[in-house]
């Protein structure tokens, strides 16, 4: 008997998302996120979406994001949403190891 768990679920949606997403688009997130990472030591994908615009469908920018996260090994740390339209929800900022 085989158990599927919530991560494995994770996984999967996340390769789906990113599997559907233009490659440009991913490429043009990296980008962003590099040169937010330098500039000002951090980033969230809300406020890389600010400038290059949003994906396709809304579900990429997360995977993208935690692909490109996960890659760098970077860490993460919680805050609230600048954008109205996101109600204050809690998001990501993400560091290089050693910047907290």
């Amino acid at each position: 008997m085989t158990t599927t768990t919530g991560e494995m679920l994770k996984e999967a949606g996340c390769a789906l998302a990113l599997s559907n997403t233009p490659l440009q688009w991913q490429e043009d997130f990296e980008a962003m996120a590099g040169a937010l990472l330098k500039a000002a030591g951090s980033f969230t994908a809300e406020e890389v979406v600010a400038v290059i615009g949003s994906p396709p469908r809304p579900n990429q920018t997360g995977a993208v994001c935690r692909q490109y996260a996960r890659s760098r090994r970077l860490v993460a740390q919680y805050e609230k949403a600048k954008s109205p339209s996101a109600h204050a929800r809690i998001i990501t900022r993400w560091y290089e190891g050693g910047s907290l």
